[in-house]
């Protein structure tokens, strides 16, 4: 029987993880996990990349296979990885797609099991749907994310969608509402103190992706005393995967040492870079 020091050495990266992401992953493609991992590559990052849905490509070809993965898998697969130390030095969890709205409790209960004191932050990218698709996962994911995972979070990077329905069912996507900064500003504030989020706790909601009529678009970064812009040229694709390619680089940035709004603007630069090198 080998311990787990002899298995260590079979390791040709024995290098642990620093990031714990969470989300899809593909045969062939390049969303979920397939667009994250590259990122972190490119920031000498060691990441344990944990699937949440294993497909054969994108749904939008004419077929696709997939592999449900359980809550049960995934916590059983978080208990395995902390056996073989590979989570001893994680400074972050990044949690994208899910599949069903147990995996959202399985990832929380995990999380809430790590020592308080040392437990590294969650950047929560609520990756369940868009306004020109709708919903491309279990709507039941929404109010898993809001009830088990917002309350952890240090970081939120929904787009307007997903920010409405995190918000709650009284702001429904499509709802005839005020589309300036000032109202997306009102709906992100309402997820900074969610029921289990002491008031002294910190968080910051990035809302990713905002069009506005010049050709712009926006990430408003938005926290319970301030709101800031980060802009760029809107550049028309029809690309998947740029949510997780930005939470990827948001946290590589968010590890450097780079301030939120820097990291935000460096994120925002590394999807525009992913569009024009396609």
């Amino acid at each position: 029987m080998y311990t787990t020091d002899d298995a260590r050495d079979f390791e040709l990266d024995p290098r642990p993880a620093r990031v714990v992401a969470f989300g899809s992953q593909l045969v062939f493609g390049s969303v979920g996990l397939n667009a994250a991992m590259p990122v972190y590559e490119e920031a000498g990052v060691r990441c344990a990349a944990v699937p949440t849905l294993v497909l054969s490509n994108l749904p939008h070809y004419p077929s696709v296979q997939t592999v449900e993965v359980t809550p049960e898998w995934i916590d059983a697969a978080l208990r395995d990885l902390g056996a073989t130390g590979a989570l001893r030095a994680v400074e972050a969890i990044a949690v994208g797609y899910l599949a069903s709205p147990g995996q959202a409790h399985a990832i929380a209960a995990w999380y809430r099991s790590l020592d308080e004191r040392e437990r590294p932050p969650l950047i929560l990218d609520p990756t369940f749907g868009d306004s020109d698709v709708g919903f491309y996962t279990d709507p039941a994911v929404a109010p898993a994310l809001r009830d088990a995972l917002v309350p952890l979070a240090a970081v939120l990077t929904p787009n307007r969608f997903e920010l409405e329905h995190l918000v709650g069912p009284e702001h429904p996507a499509g709802e005839a509402s005020d589309e300036a900064d000032s109202g997306i500003t009102g709906l992100a504030r309402r997820l900074l103190l969610p029921a289990g989020r002491a008031p002294s706790d910190h968080c910051t909601v990035i809302v990713t992706g905002v069009h506005t009529d010049a050709g712009v678009i926006d990430n408003l970064i938005v926290t319970a005393d301030e709101q800031r812009t980060v802009s760029g040229p809107e550049i028309a694709t029809w690309a998947k995967g740029l949510g997780d390619t930005f939470t990827a680089a948001l946290v590589t940035r968010l590890l450097t040492g780079d301030d939120v709004h820097a990291a935000v603007a460096a994120a925002a630069a590394r999807v525009r870079y992913a569009i024009e090198h396609r």
